[in-house]
């Protein structure tokens, strides 16, 4: 089965648009096709006061499973230097990769919640993202990217990086 995925990265540690970059290739490589990429902004860190992120997002075409799949994101992410810790509180990292949705999929499993529970609150989520799949569906919300992102309270910063 083919599987069509909006993806989150973010990198605030280390050499940030690099950091997207590698992700980026090793996501096609081990995942999928990368069928669209969206631009790059720096947004502040969220939840936490830290260097300011780049954050963009990927459109996916994968035949791997939902859960598959996010063990292939938490490998890369660990390859590229990312430490997790087993703490709930936000911190810096070298890359984070969210799944953000599967088309036409809900999933609600201890390892993974589709579509990301907190997409619909993060700018740093919706802009760019809007930017690729503006008319993809928020099946929980029943709202398209581009309306949610109309309606996001997230008062924080977002600027197109160059």
């Amino acid at each position: 089965m083919e599987y069509k995925v909006l993806l989150s990265l973010g990198s605030n540690l280390g050499i940030r648009e690099e950091n997207i970059e590698k992700a980026i290739v090793l996501i096609h490589g081990k995942a999928g096709q990368v069928l669209a990429v969206s631009s790059l902004y720096e947004t502040p860190s969220w939840g936490y006061k830290d260097a300011p992120y780049l954050n963009n997002a990927i459109c996916l075409l994968t035949q791997k499973a939902p859960l598959e799949l996010m063990e292939i994101l938490l490998a890369i992410e660990s390859e590229l230097g990312r430490e997790r810790r087993h703490s709930s509180d936000y911190e810096a990292r070298t890359i984070d990769l969210d799944i953000a949705l599967i088309e036409g999929c809900v999933i609600d499993h201890p390892k993974l919640q589709v579509p990301h529970p907190r997409m619909h609150l993060r700018k740093f989520v919706l802009q760019p993202a809007a930017d690729i799949v503006p008319t993809w569906f928020h099946e929980k919300q029943q709202l398209s990217i581009s309306d949610l992102l109309l309606k996001c309270d997230d008062s924080s910063e977002i600027s197109l990086f160059e």
